[in-house]
């Protein structure tokens, strides 16, 4: 039985939830369909900035009231930035909810935005970014994007910001980005456990007043794929490698047939990237397929990381693979089962559940069944994978980045 339910607040705000019987818990999630990719380019990190700054205190709570009042429970409250949109989220036991949602609601509705509490923040978060640099996956998948999409791309600008845009971004600038774009019609709230939908519609319509802001919508930014990027960074043992192009947005027909496609050449010690780079040539460590689906657009790609004398073999082992692709009915069965079975245990976990439901909505509109959702890879044919592989999965598709510069490499 599906307890999925849905409502549209006339405030603009959408509550959709699942009710789970054997859960003991509960997980609400409060997203802004707002992220790095909706920022004026001077003023980039600003949503991440936000997000870290409601915490700091509002007009009704201290930034140790707002945490005591869950953790003391036993729950959990967090938050995050995407390229699409900030989250603020906790996870409490039922008892709690009422109490929770208050403290998620203030958070929205109230924060204080003190200029001593930004210039705390702001401190935190550039000591973030140099914990940021100082990771050789974070600093490759940044610039992978850049590859991908073009300097100038919207998806490209950093989540983070760089050390000058937050310098930068001042307290006018904070209130006047929130109270532009955490608007009503921009808020959908989720939650997943034991919760009772009407329960949860009512704290929502009582707790949340947010202003409806203008009708949403993105216009579609401009591609530009750089064929290669490599990126000089110090004291590294190993070069960081990312082959990726721009793929499908959520709702492409062909996103399923590109999970399969992607399940078979580099998910897991299974895989064909896996087998072939790692057991048979001793070229990596590591290595998997990675995508991300967007509201226009999305990305795939390739990940590893080896030493600078295996890297252009390992490139050229990866070209070889790629052209030579040719998906067997067993290796498409076997990958629609491993999804499959991916999906139902990921369930199993109520925050994946939120984040699923919400993410639905605000892609779709509505929220498929989990049921619709295996049928869909089930149903990915043959003649799917196929056009994926010739038309996407070619090696020329595929941008390359490099961390830790070599002149000398080639794809």
């Amino acid at each position: 039985m599906d307890n999925y339910k849905k409502s549209v607040l006339p405030s603009g705000v959408t509550v959709c939830s699942e009710f789970i019987p054997s859960a003991y818990s509960v997980v609400i999630g409060i997203y802004i369909t707002v992220g790095s990719r909706d920022e004026d380019e001077k003023k980039a990190g600003i949503s991440h900035f936000i997000e870290h700054s409601v915490f700091k205190g509002t007009k009704n709570r201290s930034e140790r009231e707002i945490s005591l009042a869950i953790e003391s429970k036993g729950g959990y409250l967090n938050a995050s930035t995407s390229r699409e949109w900030t989250s603020l989220y906790v996870h409490v036991l039922p008892e709690e909810v009422n109490v929770a949602f208050d403290i998620l609601a203030d958070l929205v509705e109230n924060p204080q935005f003190s200029e001593d509490g930004l210039e705390r923040e702001r401190s935190v978060i550039l000591q973030e970014i140099k914990m940021f640099k100082d990771s050789p996956e974070s600093l490759l998948f940044d610039y992978t994007f850049k590859t991908t999409f073009g300097e100038d791309h919207p998806l490209s600008r950093l989540i983070l910001g760089d050390f000058e845009t937050v310098q930068n971004i001042n307290r006018e600038d904070i209130i006047k980005f929130w109270d532009k774009s955490w608007t009503s019609n921009r808020i959908f709230v989720s939650a997943a456990g034991k919760i009772e939908h009407k329960n949860l519609c009512d704290l929502v319509g009582r707790k949340i007043n947010r202003k409806k802001g203008n009708a949403f919508k993105r216009e579609f930014s401009f591609i530009e794929s750089k064929k290669m990027n490599t990126i000089a960074k110090a004291e590294l043992n190993h070069k960081y490698v990312a082959l990726s192009f721009p793929s499908f947005y959520y709702q492409h027909d062909l996103r399923f047939a590109l999970l399969v496609s992607g399940t078979i050449l580099g998910s897991g010690m299974s895989s064909l990237l896996f087998q072939k780079l790692r057991q048979d040539l001793s070229y990596v460590y590591e290595v998997s397929t990675f995508n991300e689906f967007f509201s226009d657009t999305g990305i795939f790609g390739i990940y590893f990381s080896t030493d600078e004398k295996k890297l252009q073999d390992a490139l050229n082992a990866t070209r070889d693979l790629l052209a030579s692709l040719d998906f067997t009915e067993e290796e498409i069965a076997s990958a629609k089962e491993r999804l499959r079975g991916n999906i139902k245990i990921s369930l199993e976990d109520s925050g994946n559940r939120m984040e699923r439901n919400v993410k639905e909505e605000i892609y779709k509109g509505e929220r498929s069944s989990i049921d619709y959702l295996l049928e869909c890879i089930e149903s990915v044919s043959m003649e799917e994978v196929n056009r994926v592989v010739e038309n996407y999965l070619n090696p020329d598709n595929f941008a390359l980045t490099v961390l830790g510069e070599d002149d000398n490499v080639s794809w």
